[in-house]
Order: structure tokens, then sequence, then C-alpha cells
């Protein structure tokens, strides 16, 4: 024998539904995010890397060419130590 639900009982059979599919859909865009941003943060760490690389190669071909001393990067002086 087949019994209609009430529609009250009904309604909230369907609510908690939608519920469950907004709380997955949530989930779903959160954890894409994160991947996202991982991605990102790990782009940007060797990015840094790099300059650190490229910055400690100038600085090695700066001591060649004019020797210990200090840059002032403000008016482009060398004054050596």
């Amino acid at each position: 024998m087949t019994k209609k639900l009430d529609k009250e009982d009904l309604n909230l059979i369907q609510n908690i539904q939608e519920n469950f599919a907004k709380n997955y859909n949530a989930l779903g865009n959160i954890t894409t995010e994160q991947h996202i941003l991982k991605q990102e943060k790990l782009h940007y760490l060797n990015e840094f890397e790099n300059l650190r690389k490229q910055e400690q190669e100038l600085l090695s071909k700066l001591k060649e060419k004019y020797g210990d001393g200090q840059i002032n990067i403000n008016d482009g002086t060398f004054t050596s130590m």
C-alpha cells in the first residue's frame, strides 16, 4: 500500500536535500579555491627563490666590478669601504 506524505514532511525532506546540495557545492568550491591558492603560493615561492638567486648573482658581479662597499640606490652612488 502506498501512502502520500504530508506536505509538511515532504517539504522538510526536500529542504534537507537542498541544504545537502548547497553544502556539497560549497565544499567543492572551497576545495577548488584551496587548490588554486596552493598553486599560486607555489608559483610565488618559486618566483621569490628565483629573485633571490638573481640578487645574489648581481651582488657578486657588482662586488667584482666595484669591490666591497655600499650602494645607494636612491642616488646611484657607490661608497667603498
